[in-house]
C-alpha cells in the first residue's frame, strides 16, 4: 500500500506541532483553539512545515455539494475492489483521500456510512461520515470524520487521522486525542457551537528537560486556557474520567456498500 506508507509518513511529521495555540480549518470561520505546549524542536518542525510546499497533499478536489462528496466516495470505494488499483490514479482525480476515509474504506467498507444532520442547531446541516456500531453494541457508532458548507464549498470540519483523531459524541461535544507513546500527547474536548470548535478542557503530557534529565510533565487547561501542572496519578485519573465522560451518538448511518 505505497499511497498509505506515504500518507503516513507525512502525518506523522506534520502532526507533531499539532497543539500550537491555534489551528485553523480550511473554513475560516472553523477554527480551534488550542494550548501552546509546543517543544522547541516541534516549533522548529512546524516552522519548517510552513514553509515547504504541502500544496500536493491538501484536498485538491472541490465539492459544492455533500451529494457531489458521497458520489466521489462511492466511486473511490468501487476503484479499491480491483486489486490492480492505482494510488496515484485516485489522487489524480479525487484529490488526497483523509486517511480515515482511506482506512474505512480499505478495512471496513461494510461499515462505513454517512449521515446529514445539523449538529449546532444553526439551520446547516453537517455531513457525518463514519462506522456503524459492532455486533456487540450495535447502537454505537464512530464519527470521525464532520463537514460542513462555506460559500457553497465542503470544507472539513475535523478529519481524523493516524496521530490525530476525532470522535463525535451526543450534544455537539467533540473528543480529540493526539500524540505518540513516548514523548507528547493530549486529549481534549470541544463544543461545536456556530460552526466553531471551542475547547472546553484538556490533559497534556510531554517531555521536558529539567537540568539535564528528561522526564514526563502533565498539564491540564480549562476553557479560558489556563493551565496547571498535575500529577501523574491525576493525569491518569482524569484522562479516563474524560474518556468516558460523553456519549457516542446513535445515528443510523446511511451504508456507502447498501446504496
Amino acid at each position: 500500500m505505497e499511497k498509505r506508507i506515504l500518507f503516513t509518513t507525512i502525518i506523522a511529521s506534520i502532526m507533531l506541532c499539532a497543539c500550537a495555540k491555534e489551528i485553523k480549518t480550511v473554513a475560516d470561520d472553523v477554527s480551534v483553539e488550542k494550548v501552546s505546549t509546543a517543544t522547541t524542536e516541534e516549533i522548529a518542525l512546524e516552522e519548517s512545515s510552513e514553509t515547504s510546499d504541502t500544496s500536493e497533499y491538501d484536498i485538491v478536489a472541490e465539492y459544492n455539494s455533500y451529494d457531489e462528496f458521497i458520489e466521489s466516495i462511492k466511486k473511490i470505494m468501487d476503484i479499491y475492489k480491483n486489486p490492480d488499483y492505482n494510488p496515484h490514479d485516485i489522487s489524480e482525480q479525487y484529490g488526497r483521500i483523509p486517511y480515515s476515509i482511506d482506512c474505512s474504506i480499505d478495512q471496513h467498507a461494510d461499515e462505513f456510512g454517512y449521515i446529514q444532520i445539523d449538529i449546532d442547531g444553526d439551520g446547516v446541516d453537517e455531513l457525518l461520515l463514519g462506522r456503524t456500531g459492532s455486533e456487540e453494541a450495535p447502537d454505537e457508532t464512530d464519527i470521525d470524520n464532520m463537514y460542513t458548507l462555506k460559500d457553497g464549498k465542503v470544507v472539513p470540519v475535523f478529519e481524523s487521522e493516524y496521530y490525530a483523531y476525532y470522535q463525535l459524541y451526543e450534544d455537539g461535544m467533540i473528543d480529540f486525542h493526539f500524540g505518540d507513546s513516548t514523548r507528547y500527547c493530549c486529549v481534549e474536548h470541544f463544543k461545536y457551537t456556530a460552526g466553531r470548535m471551542e475547547l472546553k478542557e484538556g490533559i497534556y503530557r510531554e517531555v521536558q528537560d529539567t537540568d539535564g534529565k528528561y522526564g514526563f510533565h502533565y498539564y491540564y487547561s480549562d476553557s479560558a486556557l489556563q493551565k496547571r501542572e498535575m500529577t501523574e496519578k491525576e493525569y491518569d485519573d482524569l484522562r479516563d474520567e474524560l474518556e468516558h465522560k460523553y456519549n457516542k451518538p446513535k445515528y443510523q448511518l446511511h451504508l456507502f456498500r447498501e446504496e
